[in-house]
């Protein structure tokens, strides 16, 4: 029953046709309120799926279609890093060169991203917080050098090993799409990172970067 039925006085409510009247004339302000609600959670970038997240990506400014063909990201038994809940399943009209058309698993990643540079200053202060917010959930952690030469490192570290990672979303991150910078500053390198593989690097001792006999060249 509608609320505004608590607004009928006495005189009224104890008649049977008047109750039924407001209700039937009130009712459809509940149902709109009903639907509203209803939109705000089925877009919700956390709870969106399929067109509902393609509608999200039109306001924010990015499309489930990437430029480049991403390649190596279909599912296969016998290709490593490719198989179960690592490899992407061939889609009927999927081209079998290269995957242009994002999951949504991963394009809600994308779209995290691009609404975190939205807000960004780009200013360093801050940008740690920025990437661990975005990328939380993902098993890839977020590294943003800066080179003080208008460029900037970005080390993806795959905290779960490159092999425990979907492939898609390695596929992505090598295609730029979830580069975090600021305008006019160029990518000097993008690293992708396997914890069980850390780089070489002279006086540093990290989670990723060991000195002699304990690491690898990249």
């Amino acid at each position: 029953m509608s609320k505004y039925l608590e607004r009928i006085t006495n005189y009224h409510v104890t008649r049977t046709w008047f109750p039924q009247h407001i209700d039937l004339i009130t009712r459809p302000f509940g149902d709109v309120a009903t639907m509203v609600s209803g939109l705000v959670r089925q877009f919700d970038i956390d709870q969106a799926r399929g067109e509902q997240l393609d509608i999200l990506g039109q306001w924010i400014g990015r499309s489930r279609q990437v430029k480049t063909p991403l390649t190596d990201v279909y599912f296969t038994f016998d290709k490593e890093g490719l198989g179960w809940e690592q490899g992407t399943w061939l889609g009927p009209y999927d081209p079998e060169t290269g995957f242009t058309s994002l999951s949504d698993d991963v394009y809600r990643l994308v779209l995290k991203a691009q609404i975190a540079i939205n807000g960004w200053d780009g200013s360093v202060a801050g940008l740690d917080s920025l990437l661990a917010v975005v990328f939380a959930g993902s098993g890839i952690e977020m590294q943003i050098i800066d080179n003080l030469d208008m460029s900037v490192t970005i080390n993806a570290i795959a905290l779960n090993g490159i092999a425990a990672t979907s492939a898609e979303l390695i596929a992505v991150i090598k295609a730029g799409e979830l580069n975090v910078k600021a305008a006019g500053v160029r990518i000097k390198a993008l690293n992708i990172i396997d914890p069980a593989r850390p780089r070489f690097g002279f006086d540093m001792e990290t989670d990723t970067v060991l000195g002699y006999d304990e690491s690898y060249w990249s």
